[in-house]
């Protein structure tokens, strides 16, 4: 088959920068769970066509961020907080694998980009700076392109509403970065029984402050949203009937 039938794909699209603004909006919290995205709204909010923005919902509908009702009509798809317990102790034990089979393995190990990741998780960042930062320090460690890691990356976009509002107590700020201090040097020395110790109290500490916020006497969604960002919930339209 010729090269000539095929021109050259654009590299960005509407739809997914649509996809990428909408998606920022439900990690944040600013369109909280169990928020129906109206086409219409999104639409007149970000400058583009309805058939964009539901290019935009599907994608995000395969990456369960959002839910289809009937009729087309999109929601924020809602967690509960077992489930969101459950996608952290799952990561945790995926944090576990990759670690052990970057131990395992016969090659050098190099820290340098995770180090340097380390390096930019500063106390006073702001949430979304700070978790992007965390992420980025873990993909560095696990393997940024690797398999294992594309899979922790699902799991922390499923949760990363919450993990915007753990991210906002400095006292737990400070227990991360010695956490990942100490998870570096275990590494290095390949240590893998202090390596399973640190990574799992890691995690287990970000699942504590979710639990806590989750327990508070505000624990809906959109209280969630405000403490951890104080944001107002004017991103869109008020929702009315049409």
């Amino acid at each position: 088959m010729s090269a000539d039938r095929f021109t050259k794909a654009p590299r960005k699209t509407l739809a997914d920068d649509a996809y990428t603004q909408i998606r920022s909006a439900i990690q944040s919290g600013e369109l909280h769970t169990g928020r129906e995205l109206k086409q219409a709204e999104l639409a007149e909010w970000l400058g583009v066509s309805r058939v964009t923005v539901r290019e935009a919902l599907r994608q995000l509908q395969a990456q369960r961020l959002v839910t289809a009702n009937p009729f087309q009509r999109y929601v924020v798809t809602a967690l509960t907080a077992e489930q969101v317990m459950e996608l952290i102790e799952l990561r945790e034990e995926m944090e576990l694998f990759a670690l052990r089979r970057l131990l395992r393995s016969q090659a050098p190990i190099d820290l340098s980009a995770a180090r340097t990741a380390a390096g930019e998780l500063l106390l006073d960042l702001p949430s979304e700076e700070w978790v992007a930062a965390d992420r980025n320090f873990h993909r560095a460690l696990n393997g940024k392109d690797s398999a294992i890691s594309l899979l922790i990356d699902d799991i922390r976009d499923r949760i990363q509403r919450y993990l915007y509002s753990a991210s906002a107590r400095e006292v737990r700020r400070k227990q991360v970065l010695e956490e990942h201090q100490a998870l570096l040097d275990a590494v290095e020395r390949r240590n893998e029984t202090d390596v399973e110790q640190i990574i799992r109290k890691h995690v287990q500490g970000t699942k504590r402050s979710i639990e806590e916020i989750l327990n508070e006497a505000d624990n809906s969604p959109e209280g969630i949203a405000r403490r951890a960002l104080k944001i107002s919930d004017d991103l869109l339209p008020d929702e009315t009937e049409e």
